[in-house]
C-alpha cells in the first residue's frame, strides 16, 4: 500500500505539502495541487482512516465534487446535500475544482478539464467515500466526463447519459409558464433576449417560450428574438434594438436577471415606465431582482431541492446498488412582482 511519503516523492514535494492538499489546511498553487493530486491517483494512495473504514464495509462519508463553489447555484445545492446527509448520519467531504474562470461561458469545454476532474475524483475516492455527487455550475449535458468509478455517482445541476443518475431543473416548462403569465396579463407582442447560444438552458428556454406563444396562436417576429451572453450590457443592447423597431414589443422576457436589469436601465433612460409601457421578466431570482424598481418578476430555481434530491438518490443507490439510473427534472417557481 502506498504511503504519504511515496506520494510526496512521486510529486517532488514534502510530506507536509501532501498533507495540506489532502486536508485543505493550506492554500497552495494550482500547479502544486495538481501535481500532488496526480501523484495520489498514480500511487493509488489510500489514507489509513479510509483503510479502516473499507474494512468495515462503509465509511459513512459522501464525496461532493463541485466545479466551483462560487458558481451561482452551487452553494445552495451543497447546503441541501449537507442537510440531507447530516439527517442520515453521513458526513460530507467537499472538493472544489475552481473552474469558474475557465468554464465561465465555455459551455462545451468541460472535457478539457477531464484530468483535473479525475484527480479530484481520485482524491475523494482515496478517502473511502461510499458515494459521489458531482455539482455542475451550468445546467448542461455532461458526456464521457467520468471514468468508471467504484462507488455510486449522482450528477446535480446537469444531465448525464442514460446510464447516469442526475438531478436538475426544468428550463422548458419554466420558460413556457413565464410566457403564459405575460400572455394572461394581455401581452401579445413579446420579445425574448436569449442567453449564450452554446448554452443548453438558453436553447431550452427559447423552446419553452416558442411553445407557449404557438399554443396561444401568437407570432414571434424574428427581430423579437435578440441574442445575449447573460450580461447586463447585453440586455441593454437588446432593449435598444427592440425599442428601435417600427412595432416594438409590449413585453420583454430576458433569460436571466442581469440582462433584465440591463433592460431596465435602457427603458428608464428612454422615459418609459415598467410595467406601464413595457413589462419585463427575468430568470434565476438573483438578489438584484427584488431590489430593482419596480421589483422584477422572475423564476426561482429549486437549488436547495436539487441538493436534497441528489443526496436522497445517492443514499438510495448506496443502500440498493441494483436501483436503475434516474433522471429528476424539478419544477421552478415563478416569483411574481411588480414588473408585469
Amino acid at each position: 500500500m502506498a504511503t504519504m511519503k511515496d506520494v510526496a516523492e512521486l510529486a517532488g514535494v514534502s510530506i507536509a505539502t501532501v498533507s495540506h492538499v489532502i486536508n485543505g489546511t493550506k492554500k497552495l498553487s494550482a500547479e502544486t495541487t495538481e501535481r500532488v493530486l496526480l501523484a495520489i491517483a498514480r500511487a493509488q494512495y489510500r489514507p489509513n482512516t479510509a483503510a479502516r473504514s473499507l474494512h468495515s464495509g462503509q465509511s459513512g462519508t459522501i464525496g461532493v465534487l463541485v466545479e466551483d463553489i462560487r458558481g451561482l447555484p452551487v452553494a445552495e445545492i451543497v447546503s441541501g446535500i449537507a442537510d440531507t446527509l447530516s439527517h442520515s448520519g453521513y458526513m460530507m467531504i467537499l472538493y472544489d475544482l475552481h473552474l469558474l474562470e475557465q468554464l465561465y461561458n465555455q459551455y462545451t469545454m468541460t472535457n478539457s478539464y477531464r484530468e483535473r476532474i479525475s484527480n479530484g475524483t481520485q482524491l475523494l475516492l482515496s478517502s473511502g467515500i461510499d458515494g459521489l455527487i458531482y455539482v455542475g455550475m451550468h445546467d448542461r449535458y455532461l458526456k464521457d466526463l467520468f471514468a468508471p468509478i467504484s462507488c455510486p455517482l449522482v450528477i446535480a445541476y446537469s444531465l448525464g447519459t442514460a446510464q447516469d443518475t442526475s438531478v436538475t431543473y426544468s428550463n422548458f416548462d419554466s420558460a413556457a409558464r413565464l410566457t403564459r403569465l405575460l400572455i394572461a396579463k394581455g401581452h401579445r407582442r413579446i420579445a425574448v433576449i436569449c442567453g449564450h447560444p452554446q448554452s443548453y438552458p438558453a436553447r431550452r428556454r427559447l423552446e419553452g417560450f416558442r411553445s407557449a406563444m404557438f399554443e396561444a396562436g401568437l407570432d414571434v417576429p424574428q427581430e423579437y428574438i435578440q441574442s445575449g451572453v447573460w450580461e447586463g450590457e447585453c440586455g441593454a443592447a437588446a432593449a435598444r434594438s427592440l425599442l428601435a423597431l417600427p412595432n416594438p414589443p409590449s413585453a420583454i422576457f430576458a433569460m436571466n436577471d442581469l440582462m433584465a436589469a440591463g433592460c431596465y436601465r435602457v427603458l428608464q433612460e428612454a422615459g418609459l415606465s415598467i410595467p406601464g409601457d413595457m413589462a419585463v421578466v427575468g430568470f434565476d431570482n438573483r438578489e438584484i431582482a427584488s431590489f430593482l424598481q419596480p421589483p422584477l418578476t422572475t423564476v426561482a430555481l429549486p437549488s436547495k431541492e436539487i441538493g436534497v434530491r441528489a443526496a436522497i438518490r445517492l443514499l438510495d443507490q448506496i443502500r440498493n446498488p441494483a436501483i436503475p439510473p434516474a433522471r429528476d427534472i424539478l419544477p421552478c417557481s415563478i416569483i411574481e412582482r411588480s414588473s408585469v
